[in-house]
């Protein structure tokens, strides 16, 4: 029987050792099939391919036997869905396939790599520098499950949530910049630092940090006298008003919750927590680059009196 994939057989590194055990051909998954909704259109593909269609630059290795845009589709499906690995539909490449590509782009750093070059394009879209120059850090608590309660969890006095805390950092028009995933019971002020140095250190622009009252000291002090960069702790106001400046990142969190994979954290480890939200935003910013008309605002679908 098949390991876990978080737990699989070790030394299992080949697509088609795969193939070979589940007597499953890797060359019949073509696109010879009905599409589902969450299916990348031939725009969206073209341009995320070239980030993982790389060969290496002297055409080494094997030709791949595997349609990694099937590979993609499959894994969108799993995120939209909410399915396990072992209930990916037939139709597409067998699963430890699907898993073998997310755990390898996981590791590459493919998916970090890629959410950062579509923000760049969304940006640019919208007539906006590249490059942030502020910012937005905000945690939110999910409950864990059965396969997550192993690693980094704990229990959030505050939310009455038992799991782990999604801790995001996002420009100002809500794309995810930076992201991490640790216990729940750790404060955000301690797990701050390891969330902006990062992202710090590749988007060195940002001049002013948008926080909320749970980022206080020794927080802003570290990140004046370490990165120079200013915080702005939104006020708590009377009723319920959009924290000015804040609002975005909690949108965003509304976004990635959408997809029913992360309605709550089903990963075994922190790194493929991390690596669902990248997909999660990777999808959002695919329908926004390139957006799929719904056939219920289609010329032919409205129905003339």
């Amino acid at each position: 029987m098949m390991a876990h994939p978080e737990g699989g057989k070790k030394g299992l590194s080949d697509p088609g050792e795969y193939s070979i055990r589940l007597n499953t051909p890797l060359s019949i998954h073509y696109m010879s099939r009905a599409t589902y909704d969450s299916d990348l259109t031939n725009e969206q593909w073209k341009i995320i391919e070239p980030f993982l269609n790389e060969r290496h630059p002297l055409g080494w290795g094997r030709p791949r036997l595997v349609n990694t845009r099937e590979v993609v589709n499959a894994i969108f499906y799993l995120l939209k869905t909410g399915c396990q690995w072992r209930s990916l539909p037939h139709d597409f490449p067998p699963w430890p396939v699907v898993f073998y590509y997310f755990k390898k782009w996981r590791n590459q750093g493919t998916w970090a790599q890629l959410n950062q070059a579509l923000t760049q394009q969304c940006r640019e879209t919208a007539g906006r520098d590249p490059e942030p120059t502020a910012a937005t850090i905000d945690s939110q608590s999910i409950k864990g499950t059965s396969e997550s309660g192993g690693e980094e969890s704990g229990f959030d006095g505050g939310k009455k949530v038992k799991g782990r805390k999604r801790h995001i950092v996002t420009d100002t028009m809500g794309y995810v910049i930076g992201a991490t995933v640790h216990a729940a019971n750790k404060a955000d002020t301690t797990e701050a630092p390891s969330v902006v140095t990062p992202v710090f250190a590749v988007h060195s622009k940002i001049q002013i940090l948008f926080a909320d009252l749970g980022y206080q000291e020794p927080f802003r002090k570290w990140l004046k006298d370490t990165l120079n960069i200013k915080t702005e702790v939104a006020r708590k106001e009377p009723g319920f008003k959009p924290a000015r400046k804040r609002w975005v990142v909690e949108r965003t969190f509304a976004w990635i919750s959408r997809q029913r994979r992360m309605s709550r954290d089903y990963e075994r480890t922190t790194e493929s927590s991390v690596a669902m939200i990248y997909i999660s935003m990777i999808r959002i910013m695919l329908k926004q680059l390139s957006p799929v008309p719904s056939p219920w605002h289609s010329a032919s679908s409205i129905v003339k009196i």
